[in-house]
């Protein structure tokens, strides 16, 4: 049965990015947890939810639409509000969702496991894909060298927006509120660093913290409506998230 279950960066990194709090207002209106997008949120994912489990009920199969295998988990199974709709399954369309005009996508998350319907924040996927174009760009100009200034974690490293010529960039948490790091990986790809609101989640988590090993991203899932998209795994390993290489 489907449900919708309600559910380190360095000390450097974060006073930066309480630092830049007002630099980003397009990705405000997080409200933090608890606040009336969130409450909406919630609502609208459990509506999609019933919806969701209702049509495969009907029909054997999930309401999403084709991934290419190489989209990462939190992004991958779009799913088709439009069919829902069309076929009954769902009085309208939410209002956050893309389709009418929001800037969410509605996903369901590892459908074959255990599925979860979270939204994905367009806003978020913009900032860090403008961010990635930059970064591809500096790097064929510099003959494959990425603009790092250290590194954060193993193969995770803080960007030189020097080198960029640009804003640091932070993104903020729809979940929490707070404004959260971009990073880089030794492949170049960017990625939003989630170990602070993973930390808060583990606080609010039902069923208390974490214990060591599997991905902690998990956890946002039980507290959160919002998926954690444009990020890598996190291994919690004494009382802390840690980045860790995607599996495989």
């Amino acid at each position: 049965m489907i449900r919708r279950r309600l559910f380190g960066a360095s000390l450097l990194l974060l006073s930066a990015a309480l630092l830049a709090g007002c630099l980003y207002p397009g990705a405000g209106g997080a409200g933090g947890a608890g606040g009336n997008d969130a409450r909406l949120a919630r609502e609208e994912a459990e509506r999609v939810a019933s919806a969701v489990a209702a049509y495969r009920g009907k029909t054997g199969v999930f309401p999403i639409l084709n991934a290419d295998a190489s989209v990462p988990e939190y992004e991958k199974y779009v799913i088709d509000l439009g069919g829902l709709v069309r076929g009954g399954f769902l009085r309208e369309l939410p209002r956050s969702a893309y389709e009418s005009g929001g800037v969410f996508y509605f996903l369901l998350v590892h459908p074959e496991t255990d599925p979860v319907v979270m939204l994905m924040d367009l806003t978020a996927v913009q900032q860090v894909g403008d961010l990635q174009r930059e970064v591809d760009a500096y790097r064929e100009r510099s003959g494959g060298a990425l603009p790092i200034l250290f590194e954060v974690s193993p193969n995770f490293y803080a960007v030189d927006y020097d080198a960029l010529r640009r804003e640091p960039l932070y993104i903020r948490s729809r979940y929490s509120g707070q404004y959260l790091p971009a990073l880089l990986h030794a492949s170049g790809r960017v990625l939003i660093d989630y170990g602070l609101d993973l930390v808060q989640a583990a606080r609010e988590a039902p069923d208390g913290p974490p214990g060591d090993g599997g991905d902690a991203r998990k956890w946002l899932e039980k507290v959160s409506p919002y998926a954690p998209v444009k990020s890598f795994p996190y291994v919690w390993r004494d009382g802390e998230p840690h980045l860790a290489e995607p599996a495989g």
